[in-house]
C-alpha cells in the first residue's frame, strides 16, 4: 500500500502489526510530506510526538512563531512523545525528554529574538529572551536597541542578575544628558546625569568623567564636584602634580581633567600611549581607560589653537582604539570606517604617533581576510584564504583585543525603524556611500549624515565625530 502511494490506509492497519511499526511508518510519511513542503505534516509529528522534526520543520521556512508555539506546548507536557515499549533499562527518560524541550524552545526563542531585533523590533526581542529567563540577552538587546530608559527599569527590577547591564545603560543615559550641548549647563541636566551615576555602585571614575566634561564656571563645576564627593578645582591641581611627581599617569591625568587647567592632561596621557603601543606586547585594556578618559576633556579646552598637535594625537589614538573595540564587538560596519577615519587624520595632520598607514591598511586586510569565512554570502567573489602574514597580523591583533566583559554586547546595534525608508529626502552615508535607511543622523555641520544605528555604534567605540573637528558624538 505503501508503494502505491496508499498512506491513510497503510496507517490504519499498521496497528495491527505493532505500534512500533506504525510509529515508524508515521515517520517516513512526515519525512515525505517535509520534502514535499507541505503542512500535512503537521498532524503527523503531533501524533506521533516528533517535536524535534515538527520545530525544525517550522523553523526551516522561517515560521518561527509556529515553532515557539510547539517548543512551548511540549515544555509544559501538552505534547507527548508517543512511548513504545522497550527493554528493561533501556528506556528514555521524562527527564531528559524535558532537557531537550527545554534547550530546543531556547534555540527557537534565539532565533526569533534576532529575526525581531534585525527588524527594528528591540523590545519584542527582548521579550523572547526574557520568556525563556535569558537576562543577560534581553538587556543586551534593548541596549543595542538603544531602548535604555527602558533597559535600565527592566534592570532595576530584575535586580542583581541584570546589574551589569544595567549599569552600561545607566552610564549611556548619563552620556545622554551629558551631551545634550545646549542644556546640558542646567542644573537639571546635569544632576540627573550625576543621579543616574551614584545609582552604579562602583561610580567613582564615572563621576569623574562628568564633572570633567561639564562647561560651568567654577563655582558650578564646585558644586557638581561636592554633589559627586571629588575635591574641589584648587585641590585636584594639587594633587595631579603631587601624582605626577609620583609618576602616577593615570592620576595625574585624571585630576588635571578636574582642575582649571585640564589641557595639561593631554601631553601627559598622550605620551603615555604612545609609549605603550611603540612596544609590541601591548593590549586595548591597557591604553583604553587612558584614552577613554582623556576623551571627557572639556570641548572648549580641546578646541584650543594651543591643543591643535595634542588634539590631533588624541583624535587619531581614539580613532585607532575605537576600530579595534569595533571589531572586539563585532561591528562589522564600523571597523573599516574607523580605520578609513584613522589613516585619512594620520595623512592629513602633522603629528608624531606610532602608526603608520601601511600597518593600518595591513591590520584591516588581514581583519578581512580571517574573519569573510564566516560573514560572506553565496553571491559573494569565490572565498580566498588568508595568507600567512595575515594570519599572523589577524592572531596578533586577537591578542591585543581580549575579550569583552560584556559578552551580550556583541554585536551590531538597530534601533526601531531600521528597516524603514528614513522619508521622502534621500541622504548618503558619509561612512559608507550608501543610502540611508532608517533614522538619520546628522553630524556637527548639519550636513553629513550617518545611519543612527551606525552613529551609535561609532559612539560606543569612539567618542569623537566622524569629521575629526574633536566635536563628540551623542546619538544616544
Amino acid at each position: 500500500m505503501v508503494e502505491l502511494g496508499e498512506w491513510d490506509k497503510a496507517l490504519s492497519v499498521a496497528p495491527g502489526v505493532s505500534v512500533k511499526y506504525w510509529k515508524k511508518l508515521m515517520q517516513r510519511r512526515a519525512d515525505q510530506l517535509i520534502q514535499e513542503d507541505k503542512d500535512d505534516v503537521i498532524p503527523y509529528c503531533i501524533a506521533i510526538g516528533d517535536v524535534k522534526k515538527l520545530v525544525h520543520f517550522f523553523m526551516s521556512r522561517g515560521r518561527l512563531k509556529e515553532a515557539l508555539l510547539v517548543a512551548q506546548a511540549a515544555c509544559e507536557g501538552n505534547m507527548q512523545p508517543l512511548h513504545v515499549s522497550m527493554p528493561k533499562g533501556a528506556s528514555y527518560s521524562d527527564d531528559i525528554y524535558k532537557e531537550d524541550f527545554n534547550e530546543l524552545l531556547h534555540k527557537v526563542s534565539k532565533e526569533l529574538a534576532e529575526w525581531y531585533f534585525q527588524d527594528g523590533r528591540a523590545v519584542l526581542a527582548a521579550c523572547c529572551h526574557l520568556a525563556v529567563d535569558n537576562i543577560e540577552l534581553a538587556m543586551a538587546y534593548l541596549i543595542r536597541g538603544n531602548e535604555l530608559e527602558l533597559a535600565v527599569c527592566v534592570g532595576t527590577v530584575l535586580g542583581e542578575s541584570a546589574a551589569p547591564a544595567t549599569h552600561y545603560a545607566l552610564e549611556l543615559l548619563a552620556r545622554k544628558c551629558m551631551m545634550i550641548s545646549i542644556c546640558f549647563p542646567s542644573v537639571g541636566y546635569r544632576n540627573l546625569a550625576a543621579d543616574l551615576l551614584l545609582m552604579i555602585p562602583d561610580n567613582e571614575l564615572h563621576l569623574i568623567k562628568l564633572c570633567a566634561f561639564y562647561p560651568g564656571c567654577t563655582e558650578e563645576i564646585n558644586d557638581l564636584h561636592d554633589k559627586c564627593k571629588l575635591p574641589t578645582v584648587e585641590e585636584c591641581i594639587q594633587l595631579a602634580e603631587t601624582a605626577h611627581a609620583d609618576d602616577n599617569i593615570f592620576e595625574t591625568v585624571k585630576y588635571y581633567l578636574l582642575s582649571q587647567e585640564p589641557e595639561k592632561a593631554l601631553p601627559i596621557g598622550i605620551s603615555f600611549v604612545k609609549e605603550y603601543i611603540s612596544s609590541s606586547d601591548w593590549t586595548l585594556d591597557t591604553i583604553y581607560p587612558v584614552l577613554d578618559l582623556l576623551s571627557y576633556i572639556r570641548t572648549e579646552k580641546l578646541l584650543l589653537h594651543t591643543c591643535t598637535e595634542a588634539r590631533n594625537e588624541l583624535l587619531i589614538l581614539c580613532g585607532y582604539t575605537g576600530a579595534l573595540l569595533a571589531i572586539r564587538r563585532q561591528y562589522q560596519s564600523i571597523a573599516p570606517a574607523l580605520y578609513e577615519y584613522t589613516s585619512q587624520l594620520l595623512k592629513r595632520r602633522e603629528v608624531s604617533v606610532p602608526l603608520k598607514i601601511e600597518y593600518l591598511s595591513e591590520e584591516l586586510d588581514a581583519w578581512r581576510a580571517c574573519t569573510q569565512s564566516t560573514s560572506r554570502s553565496l553571491e559573494d567573489s569565490p572565498y580566498t584564504p588568508p595568507s600567512d602574514s595575515q594570519r599572523m597580523v589577524y592572531a596578533t591583533l586577537l591578542k591585543r583585543l581580549k575579550e569583552e566583559s560584556l559578552k551580550g554586547i556583541i554585536g551590531p546595534d538597530y534601533v526601531t525603524g531600521s528597516n524603514l525608508p528614513s522619508h521622502s529626502d534621500i541622504y548618503i552615508s558619509c561612512l559608507t556611500g550608501l543610502k540611508i535607511q532608517g533614522p538619520v543622523f546628522f553630524l556637527e555641520d548639519g550636513k553629513s549624515a550617518i545611519s543612527l544605528n551606525d552613529a551609535l555604534m561609532w559612539a560606543k567605540v569612539n567618542p569623537f565625530s566622524p569629521l575629526g573637528t574633536g566635536i563628540r558624538l551623542n546619538p544616544f
